[in-house]
């Protein structure tokens, strides 16, 4: 039997990626497990009819594992479910030394991450993503959170996974509108650290890139290459002092739009959407502010204009969209703080903007 790709971060955390991925899971299992107290999966809805049968059934460490389940999206990531789930742990007698296993995409490592870091002071937990996004940005690089008042990522912990499994066949369950929100991470990526795969992106549109199978070469290169490089970031800085602050090229206003509309009548924004937008407006400051080339910017703007639905920004929800962004974690002392880049490749970190330059991003990208 083939052994999968193994990748190793600075805390740790090994990565397995390939087809034999869940192989490894049974080996970690089995050595993390001690005494009694029993092994934990994490699912939602849709993880649980999708992904788990095909997990447990290439683990058999896991047939006697404790279900917990929620409800999918992003409104199950908040304290009031971490609290539903402390206390389901309770309940079973889960002890300091259970087991969380996190089977699913973002919400479920990111929420699942945050109750073993609170749970007991800390238990071991282990993230099997089963979306794009869980498997090129969430699942990776120890940070965990839920929201508050809807906005994104408010309370959270570095605490890291002590392993991390990339299976590519769940990427088939998923819908293309999530594989396409995961190919914004990848994207993203590729933009702030890896000019040559930007290179390679921008040759197929992406509705070429969606239809490949999940074991074309090019699916494996892109989720190897994001991983890799994100691993790359996280081990220089783990804790997000410096470096590691160019992963949010596209957040700052990416998740205003999400949180905003998260509280909107219409269809939540997915992440990947949300950044797409994000990352148009941030192109856009990148040209004024940091140097990016006119032709550059036009080349990503247009990218993902037409490889991303457009979220409606209306003039009367400016105001609103601004409030949310100064909450950002980024802000400081009231003042918007961007990263950017320079050229493909070549980010540039904590950019100041005023708010009169943010409403031009977001003029720019409501008329693009």
């Amino acid at each position: 039997m083939n052994l999968p790709n193994r990748i190793v971060t600075v805390d740790r955390t090994p990565v397995f990626t390939g087809n034999n991925a869940l192989a490894a899971v049974d080996k970690m299992v089995h050595s993390l497990r001690q005494g009694k107290e029993g092994i934990f999966i994490l699912v939602d809805k849709n993880t649980r009819q999708h992904c788990l049968p095909l997990l447990l059934e290439k683990t058999a460490s896991l047939k006697d594992a404790q279900l917990l389940e929620i409800e999918e999206g992003e409104n199950s990531k908040t304290l009031l479910t971490a609290e539903r789930l402390w206390n389901e742990l309770l309940v079973f007698g889960a002890g300091r030394q259970s087991l969380l296993v996190n089977l699913g995409g973002g919400v479920v490592t990111d929420l699942g991450g945050f109750v073993a870091a609170g749970f007991k002071r800390g238990i071991p937990y282990i993230n099997v993503p089963t979306s794009l996004i869980g498997q090129c940005d969430a699942a990776i690089g120890g940070k965990t959170a839920v929201n508050m008042g809807m906005v994104k990522n408010q309370v959270g912990f570095f605490h890291p996974a002590k392993g991390v499994f990339i299976y590519p066949e769940f990427l088939r369950s998923l819908p293309a509108c999530h594989l396409r929100s995961g190919l914004a991470e990848v994207i993203k990526c590729a933009l702030v650290g890896n000019a040559r795969l930007w290179r390679k992106i921008l040759r197929r549109p992406i509705d070429d890139i969606l239809a490949l199978p999940p074991d074309h070469v090019l699916w494996k290169e892109l989720v190897n290459s994001t991983v890799g490089f994100k691993n790359s970031v996280v081990m220089k800085d783990f804790r997000e002092q410096k470096l590691r602050k160019i992963l949010n090229f596209g957040h700052t206003a990416g998740h205003a739009l999400e949180t905003f509309s998260l509280a909107g009548a219409q269809r939540s924004l997915l992440h990947g959407e949300a950044v797409a937008a994000g990352m148009i407006c941030a192109a856009y400051l990148s040209h004024h502010k940091a140097g990016l080339t006119a032709p550059g910017m036009q080349e990503i703007t247009s990218y993902l204009a037409a490889g991303f639905p457009h979220v409606p920004v209306e003039s009367s929800t400016v105001p609103e969209i601004v409030r949310i962004m100064m909450q950002d974690k980024k802000s400081v002392n009231g003042q918007f703080r961007f990263t950017l880049i320079s050229q493909p490749g070549i980010p540039k970190i904590d950019i100041a903007c005023d708010q009169a330059e943010v409403l031009e991003a977001l003029a720019f990208y409501q008329n693009f």
